[in-house]
């Protein structure tokens, strides 16, 4: 009996286009709606043969699950922007360079927030790698400044509710969203018209603990 037959049941799947593959996936999302993005637009954009595709993510979800988990999380993750006042630093986490800067980061993120209504896995995936890390870098952010003496000790309570603002109001806008995204104007009238008169209010409020500093510098 012949026992030298090749055991491998077919050539072996080359990754080195993977990064590629993802970028565009990611490309087309901040392009179309959810529903018209598909497999074949991907393979014709990078040069892969659909079938390629199917053999590394069998369904158009698992590439597009693939694709967020590319994409990292936000580098004020990592190193916080520091501007000089709250306020600063709220804006500059706004007009972060990642994804493209903030125009091209909401229409890609009104593209997921439309898929994610249909697919509970992304949607989980969307929570943990971009909508709790905002959380967490405002929290840090309202943290530092009253560290740094610029918003009454009084408001370390209300830190919590005030880091969630800005996330929560972006999911609801970008819910709505046209493909256009939703633009910068949003995001500065939430820092100045909610979070901000938010805090002016509370350190107005008896036992805050003194007055604002430099936040709206």
């Amino acid at each position: 009996m012949n026992h030298t037959a090749d055991p491998r049941p077919g050539r072996p799947y080359d990754r080195s286009r993977d990064a590629l593959v993802l970028a565009t996936t990611l490309d087309l999302l901040a392009e179309h709606p959810y529903g018209r993005v598909t497999l074949d637009d991907v393979a014709a954009r990078t040069g892969r043969a659909k079938t390629t595709l199917y053999r590394r993510w069998a369904t158009k979800d698992e590439l597009v699950l693939a694709a967020v988990r590319s994409m990292g999380r936000p580098p004020e993750d990592g190193e916080l922007p520091d501007r000089g006042s709250l306020r600063a630093d709220l804006l500059a986490v706004i007009d972060s360079p990642w994804l493209g800067g903030p125009d091209r980061r909401s229409a890609l993120f009104t593209g997921l927030s439309a898929a994610a209504r249909s697919s509970e896995p992304l949607a989980a995936l969307v929570r943990t790698e971009v909508t709790e890390p905002y959380v967490a870098i405002y929290r840090r952010l309202l943290e530092r400044a009253v560290d740094r003496g610029e918003l009454p000790a009084g408001l370390t309570p209300r830190i919590p509710t005030l880091a969630a603002v800005i996330p929560a109001m972006s999911d609801l806008q970008l819910a709505g969203a046209t493909r256009a995204g939703t633009r910068r104007d949003f995001f500065v009238a939430v820092v100045d018209d909610v979070v901000l008169a938010a805090i002016r209010g509370a350190a107005a409020s008896p036992g805050a603990g003194g007055l604002i500093g430099s936040v709206e510098g």
